[in-house]
């Protein structure tokens, strides 16, 4: 029964001996480094930014939705903050946006870090693209909710199609 109870305790002391040893060895390699990072490393390593609306562009936003998107999970959303600028939409994105808004390709929903509702519809690439185009249309704010998982519509790229046939003919 000693020799039972003394290879516990040696384990055990053996076991708390080698995780100090890892810790205080650990932790000495992130001191190290903290002298030669800024401020900016720092916060970024300890609080990965958000995403924003912002930072993005309609070519960006798409690509990064259908990147993100996975066929097999349940739950294909990106989580974003804030409010999407005005004039979002720049005259050079909209010949990219019409290439793309008859694509019913699978993407994934946005989601305002606020929402308390985590959707399971997919998103489609020419829902947004339509949403988009028609912010920039009306000269309007994109306002995408707390959630938003659209789909391409028919109506809508139709009235999209023959105001941009106006358009072309007017620059004629």
């Amino acid at each position: 029964m000693k020799k039972i109870i003394l290879s516990l305790i040696l384990f055990f002391i053996l076991s708390i001996g080698g995780y100090l040893f890892y810790y205080f060895k650990i932790t000495n390699v992130e001191k190290d480094n903290i002298e030669f990072a800024s401020i900016e490393d720092l916060i970024q390593k300890e609080y990965p930014k958000t995403l924003c609306p912002k930072d993005l562009n309609p070519k960006s936003f798409i690509a990064l939705f259908t990147e993100r998107y996975n066929k097999n999970s349940r739950f294909n959303f990106v989580t974003m903050i804030g409010d999407f600028p005005e004039n979002w939409v720049k005259p050079n994105d909209v010949q990219y946006l019409i290439s793309i808004m008859h694509s019913r390709e699978k993407c994934c929903g946005y989601m305002n870090l606020f929402s308390s509702h985590m959707l399971s519809k997919n998103g489609e690439v020419g829902g947004f693209a339509l949403i988009f185009l028609n912010s920039y249309i009306s000269q309007t704010k994109i306002n995408l909710g707390l959630n938003c998982n659209p789909k391409t519509d028919l109506e809508s790229i139709k009235k999209i199609e023959k105001w941009y046939n106006n358009q072309s003919l007017q620059t004629k």
